[in-house]
């Protein structure tokens, strides 16, 4: 296994267990994050800090727009406002709804 397959298990793994610390050191091991593994350090950072969450959100969004070039403004209104919604007392439902987004 290369370091970076080594470093992305253990970046991953850090999500599962919630380790902020370690989940950020590491994504920066990793490289470039697809979708849904930025969406997850996204949803990780909202819930330790809401202020810095809010940054991640916003790029999370500017990717996923990317990405989805041909997502009506319904769309986009609903993941904005899931985006919105993380860290908060509705977060699980706003990730579990975000990840659904991220499906190929």
């Amino acid at each position: 296994m290369t370091s970076q397959g080594h470093t992305r298990t253990v970046f991953r793994r850090a999500l599962e267990r919630g380790n902020l610390l370690v989940a950020e050191l590491e994504a920066r091991g990793v490289g470039r994050l697809d979708l849904r593994e930025s969406l997850e350090l996204t949803a990780l950072v909202a819930l330790h800090d809401r202020p810095r969450g809010e940054r991640y959100a916003i790029r999370w969004l500017l990717c996923w727009l990317d990405e989805t070039p041909a997502a009506p403004i319904t769309d986009v209104a609903l993941v904005t406002a899931s985006l919105a919604a993380l860290g908060g007392q509705a977060h699980n439902d706003a990730l579990s709804l975000l990840r659904t987004r991220c499906q190929p």
